[in-house]
């Protein structure tokens, strides 16, 4: 039951993660143009952070596959 939960919070992960960088991204750009380098370092920051945890789900839905589909 672990497994399925894991799997279906990592493909939740996987599929809006996207959306949520590309939010990031353009309020890092925002808070540039506004003149606030903290803001936008910040969210360049979550950005970053944001794609790392992107590419972890990925390796998780990845390793879920796998031992689901090797022989005991």
């Amino acid at each position: 039951m672990l497994d399925v939960v894991t799997a279906l919070l990592a493909l939740l992960v996987f599929l809006i993660g996207p959306h949520w960088l590309l939010d990031c991204i353009r309020q890092a750009e925002l808070s540039d143009t506004t003149g606030e380098p903290l803001s936008g370092l910040t969210w360049t920051l979550a950005a970053v952070l944001g794609a790392y945890l992107i590419g972890l789900a990925f390796l998780v839905l990845v390793i879920t596959a796998v031992r689901q589909t090797a022989p005991t």
